[in-house]
């Protein structure tokens, strides 16, 4: 019971000693749940259950990864459908005058003179000599040839792939 006392008129609080400014040394009781040996290293069943679903969870979404990857890109292809479907109207709708040097001269209704050439990695349109609108990129080959009923257009990517149309008049 005197300790009891002696313990009480310390004024503890939160396990210091008011008076003092040091710790107690209260002994707490070791229950069978909190007894952990500092030497005691281990993987418990919830870590192994929670890494085995991370590790489930990115084999499973590795093919879908992959495909994602791995799919085509048609943006090329697509561009250089364009710039044929844009190739035929200037043809169709406008005088066609020659081709020399791989490039195509058009003179329009309004007598603007258009060349359609390679310049660089891409296809340009100048319009009378001024001007630089660009067609389609990532070129590396560009080669017309006239015939007698037309022209036709063979364009080599830079991924090389090789795209050619044959342009009748008509």
């Amino acid at each position: 019971m005197k300790k009891l006392l002696l313990y009480l008129e310390k004024k503890v609080h939160c396990g210091k000693d008011v008076r003092y400014g040091t710790m107690l040394k209260i002994n707490q009781k070791k229950s069978a749940c909190t007894i952990i040996q500092s030497n005691e290293r281990g993987f418990t069943l919830v870590t192994i259950l929670f890494s085995l679903a991370i590790i489930s969870t990115t084999l499973a979404l590795i093919p879908t990864i992959y495909r994602l990857i791995d799919q085509q890109s048609y943006t090329d292809e697509l561009s250089i459908r364009q710039f044929f479907h844009f190739l035929s109207n200037e043809i169709h709708e406008n005088d066609f005058n020659y081709v020399q040097a791989n490039t195509i001269y058009v003179t329009k209704q309004t007598g603007e003179k258009i060349a359609i050439s390679s310049y660089q990695d891409m296809i340009r349109k100048q319009t009378n000599q001024t001007g630089h609108e660009i067609l389609v990129g990532n070129i590396h080959t560009f080669i017309v040839e006239e015939l007698s009923y037309g022209i036709h257009v063979t364009i080599t990517t830079i991924t090389g792939e090789i795209y050619a149309k044959t342009f009748t008049f008509y």
